[in-house]
């Protein structure tokens, strides 16, 4: 599914003008892995102009239920899930715990609540069987425009899937009508909104009798630990937190959030420093995802802005075909400096910055690198290996 939202407020009221191409390649030997027998799109379904539209799940706004028939003959059946932090969840690694929101009050800073904790979870007729740990996308012009000026984060234009083996549920699923529904968790709830959709990939059993799938694994989402540690300064100009969350088990994960928020210059100057990293083991993929961002924004009485922020990001995960059992891992690492000014009395804006990103993509039988580096609006290097 691709989906490119126009957004048309007051100034925003662009259009986008886009070329979708598709190459067939015309394959003389069969890949070593099948392709699926079947695949069913788990996405929610509207009506526009009198024509059906596919399009992606708004939560928490919507109920994310998909009635699905499983054929007989399955034998696999695996889930992807696409999950995208938007409006006051983009960057839902900032939000605070809702016991700090009030924090900077007598200086009128607002800050967003629900925590930085989210995981999105997948059941079958209300009963949980997975779950996932979204990666911290960062779209263009995420943070800091002047982190993107030529060059985009990992996967900013291609969300990761997240894989969910349904596989053990066969003997559940097969043969009858059953409801798949996504819910999204937080501290304890969200905010406005999450993005979510999905297929299902399915294959068929080449023999006669279907496979029997394994007993299904427990999952008990209440076994979930989430805990906060904080302390707020004297006279209300700062606050540290920490947000541990995990869980043991078929999907298990540790999670760290870090965030110190500072107030200086009679409240003008907000220094923002936050870290997170979660470790992640499921039945088809395993790794870690490590950010840490920097901020220091001053606003000036007469509406102008000073923005200065440093990222870095690591994406590592392994991940399992359910087919054969290969292994394939993504690896990236991106490292950015930005800067961006508003000047209110000109209305004119200034960006620049530095942003490096390499991609490492390992299977069997293929091995790609790509390590991209720009300064300003300028590439200075872009380096590639596919072999």
């Amino acid at each position: 599914m691709v989906d490119i939202g126009n957004y048309i407020v007051g100034p925003y009221n662009g259009s986008f003008y886009a070329t979708l191409s598709v190459i067939f390649y015309n394959i003389t030997t069969a890949p070593s892995v099948p392709p699926p027998d079947e695949i069913i799109p788990l996405s929610k379904c509207t009506q526009e102009n009198g024509v059906s539209v596919s399009t992606y799940f708004n939560l928490p706004n919507d109920t994310a239920t998909i009635s699905v028939l499983i054929p007989d003959s399955s034998s696999i059946v695996v889930l992807e899930l696409f999950a995208s932090g938007n409006a006051d969840e983009e960057f839902w690694y900032t939000n605070t715990p809702n016991e700090y929101l009030n924090t900077f009050a007598a200086w009128n800073v607002s800050l967003l609540g629900d925590g930085p904790f989210r995981e999105v979870l997948v059941h079958i007729d209300d009963q949980v069987v997975g779950s996932i740990q979204p990666f911290e996308i960062v779209f263009t012009g995420g943070i800091n425009p002047g982190f993107w000026e030529r060059i985009v984060g990992h996967r900013t234009f291609d969300l990761p899937a997240y894989q969910v083996d349904l596989t053990p549920f066969l003997d559940i699923l097969r043969g009858s009508r059953h409801t798949i529904k996504f819910s999204m968790r937080g501290e304890p709830n969200i905010l406005q909104n999450w993005y979510v959709s999905g297929h299902l990939k399915i294959w068929y059993s080449k023999s006669s009798a279907p496979c029997t799938s394994n007993k299904p694994p427990s999952f008990n989402k209440e076994s979930t630990s989430i805990t906060t540690i904080g302390k707020v300064s004297t006279d209300n100009t700062s606050f540290s937190v920490t947000t541990l969350a995990s869980r043991h088990g078929p999907y298990s994960f540790d999670f760290e959030n870090q965030q110190f928020y500072r107030l200086s210059n009679n409240g003008s100057t907000l220094f923002s420093p936050v870290s997170q990293t979660t470790y992640f083991n499921s039945p088809l993929s395993r790794g870690y995802f490590i950010f840490t961002l920097d901020i220091v924004e001053t606003d000036f009485p007469d509406g102008s802005i000073s923005l200065n922020a440093s990222l870095s990001q690591i994406f590592h995960r392994y991940s399992t075909n359910v087919i054969d059992g290969s292994i394939s891992l993504e690896h990236a690492e991106v490292s950015t400096f930005g800067s961006f000014a508003f000047w209110a009395k000109t209305n004119t804006t200034f960006t620049d910055g530095k942003t490096s990103v390499m991609l490492s993509y390992t299977t069997p039988s293929r091995k790609y690198v790509r390590n991209v580096r720009a300064i300003g609006t300028q590439i200075v290097s872009d380096y590639e290996i596919d072999q």
